[in-house]
């Protein structure tokens, strides 16, 4: 029996609604499932769909949410421990929420995930809290990372396996339009922050974060952390 480690919010919402001791499924839960295992196993024979499907769907769910959760909240402990707490918190909230469209290169374990953020996360909101520059070239670089960023989003989001259908095509294109208006959104409201609230530290997190999510979808980006994780890395 294969182990199912997807991760949504149809998963969150199932794992509250069995409370994983729960054992009687409907049949919309069945369905689920299913898709689920026809996703991760396009070309792999069909196999039959038991409550042990089900209930080990919710329990792997489980530990991911739980594992990222707690993830989290270490980072932003040590944030806390020094003084960066609000660079963090913008930076890691902005990335993570973009990820969600645009995709992104996965480390291949639990721990170098997690090294991984506390390095990044924690190393970019301490360079942000000693950085001073002036607004006018704050702004000026900022309009650069936005039309890189669009250009990248445009060529590479979302990142999704190769062996899409036509209607994992259409999503991906819908993933791509709001990608790039959530990087618009985000550069106004950081300039917003800086030009009209004097919050410099605010408007460089949030678009920082921004920076970071579209570095790792790029080329180049994507092959920095694959080499990080120990993987083979293509030219």
């Amino acid at each position: 029996m294969d182990i199912i480690t997807s991760l949504s919010k149809k998963t969150i919402n199932f794992i509250n609604k069995h409370d994983l001791i729960d054992k009687t499924f409907t049949q919309e839960d069945y369905t689920y499932v299913e898709n689920i295992i026809k996703k991760y196993r396009p070309k792999k024979e069909p196999i039959k769909i038991t409550s042990d499907h089900v209930k080990q769907l919710a329990e792997n769910g489980a530990i991911i949410f739980y594992g990222e959760l707690f993830k989290y909240l270490i980072v932003l402990s040590m944030a806390w421990c020094f003084g960066i707490l609000l660079e963090t918190f913008l930076i890691m909230n902005t990335f993570s929420f973009l990820r969600g469209l645009a995709g992104g290169v996965h480390m291949s374990t639990f721990n170098k995930c997690f090294a991984v953020m506390i390095g990044v996360f924690l190393s970019l909101g301490y360079v942000i809290s000693i950085v001073h520059i002036s607004s006018l070239n704050l702004i000026f670089f900022m309009f650069l990372g936005l039309l890189w960023s669009i250009f990248i989003a445009f060529i590479y989001a979302p990142q999704e396996r190769k062996d899409k259908t036509d209607k994992d095509c259409d999503n991906g294109n819908k993933k791509k339009h709001m990608t790039i208006v959530f990087i618009i959104m985000s550069f106004v409201i950081s300039i917003i922050s800086i030009l009209f609230t004097q919050k410099y530290i605010i408007g460089i997190s949030i678009f920082t974060g921004v920076l970071l999510e579209i570095f790792t979808i790029s080329h180049v980006g994507t092959r920095i952390f694959q080499w990080i994780d120990g993987k083979k890395v293509a030219v």
